[in-house]
């Protein structure tokens, strides 16, 4: 290949592995993997269970705290249509419908890397606060086929996982994955178990009479089902105190 310029986003850390060439659309990047030492943050003890979500909070935390899902995907539908008929309209092998093309491929890839950045900040937050995030060990795979599809796709809750587990490594934090089933059923407090339907967000459990926040009650229950105790002393966590 000979030389070629490159515009370096950040200087490159640690020892070069590979290089890998890329194209996406009309642009050009290359992917350098580097070994680097491990940054670990000061320890903390703080824990903290998450329970994601599509619409409208993308997480919620066991402490109350709730991230709205910002929607990329919904929010550039229209536009991304307009732009796939516009392709659709034009002669194949055509010079416009080229340009079509890399119009529709140009908002996916804004699509990609708008949710990208949102994944990242997120997650360093999470990091940067607390020594163990608990979430619930989704099959993912299987919920992008559902009729929840659409939303799981925007939300990209395969990619923020990965994500926050390998800046949590990078820090020295814990992430665990749980059992999801009946986290958003079992009252916190009490554990009396209740199905009730989606659009119930807000309740009463009949059992303890304790007025909860269905996302909430789910965090906590995620994060009553870790353990965060010091490496080879398992104790349960202990449950965060209800709303």
């Amino acid at each position: 290949m000979g030389s070629v310029k490159v515009k370096l986003h950040r200087p490159l850390e640690g020892k070069i592995k590979t290089a890998t060439v890329k194209r996406e659309g009309e642009h050009w990047y290359i992917i350098f993997i580097t070994e680097v030492d491990p940054k670990p943050l000061p320890p903390s003890e703080e824990a903290i269970g998450i329970d994601l979500g599509t619409n409208p909070h993308f997480l919620v935390t066991s402490e109350g705290e709730m991230v709205e899902a910002p929607r990329h995907f919904q929010k550039a539908e229209e536009k991304l249509a307009k732009a796939q008929r516009e392709l659709s309209r034009k002669k194949k092998g055509s010079n416009r419908r080229k340009k079509a093309r890399l119009k529709v491929a140009k908002l996916h890839r804004k699509i990609a890397n708008q949710r990208r950045d949102f994944h990242h900040k997120v997650a360093r937050k999470l990091v940067n606060r607390y020594g163990t995030i608990v979430h619930e060990d989704l099959n993912v795979q299987a919920l992008s086929r559902s009729h929840i599809a659409k939303g799981v796709h925007d939300a990209g809750w395969a990619q923020f996982l990965q994500i926050l587990a390998y800046k949590a490594e990078e820090a020295g934090r814990r992430v665990v994955g749980v059992d999801p089933k009946h986290t958003s059923q079992d009252c916190p407090v009490c554990g009396h178990r209740e199905k009730r339907p989606l659009w119930v967000r807000v309740y009463t459990c009949p059992q303890c009479s304790t007025l909860l926040h269905r996302d909430v009650a789910a965090a906590q229950n995620i994060l009553a089902r870790a353990w965060t105790g010091p490496s080879g002393v398992a104790i349960p966590c202990p449950r965060s105190p209800g709303l």
